[in-house]
């Protein structure tokens, strides 16, 4: 058994696995939980923050868990009568504006894992990636923002 654990472990290595859940599995901590708009990005245990405006003006939201899809973040995974977009929020320029294709730069507060941002839905296509620990201005999806996902190299 723990040859087999072993081998499916170098296996996902080698993959260069994302580091997510099941997708939309953590919608609900995303969409709900009061580390997303109550609390300041300083202050959430949220690692991701996202910025409608450059240089990480104007509303933002905090963003615990990988997100599928900036437009449908299903809240326990089932479709729920339609669509379930995040939104910014904390006031600014952008707020209550939905994420998906609307955001220019990020914060990244995690200390080991990369933020990707993916042009398109699904952890598909372009992105832009944020070292642990730093903030970018989003270049190759900048507006044209679909997907996030933690991921290391």
């Amino acid at each position: 058994m723990k040859r087999k654990l072993t081998l499916v472990a170098a296996a996902t290595v080698a993959m260069g696995a994302f580091v997510t859940p099941s997708a939309h599995a953590n919608g609900f901590e995303n969409q709900m939980s009061p580390e997303a708009c109550q609390k300041s990005q300083a202050a959430s245990d949220f690692k991701y923050a996202i910025y409608y405006n450059s240089n990480y003006g104007g509303a933002y939201r905090n963003i615990g868990y990988s997100v599928w899809d900036f437009a449908d973040e299903r809240i326990g995974g089932a479709p729920q009568g339609g669509t379930q977009p995040l939104n910014f929020c904390h006031g600014g320029n952008g707020n209550l504006q939905g994420i998906k294709n609307n955001a220019a730069s990020v914060k990244n507060k995690h200390s080991t894992y990369y933020a990707v941002t993916y042009y398109n839905s699904g952890y598909k296509g372009s992105a832009d990636w944020s070292s642990p620990r730093s903030q970018t201005n989003l270049s190759v999806t900048k507006n044209e923002n679909a997907s996030f996902a933690w991921q290391t190299l």
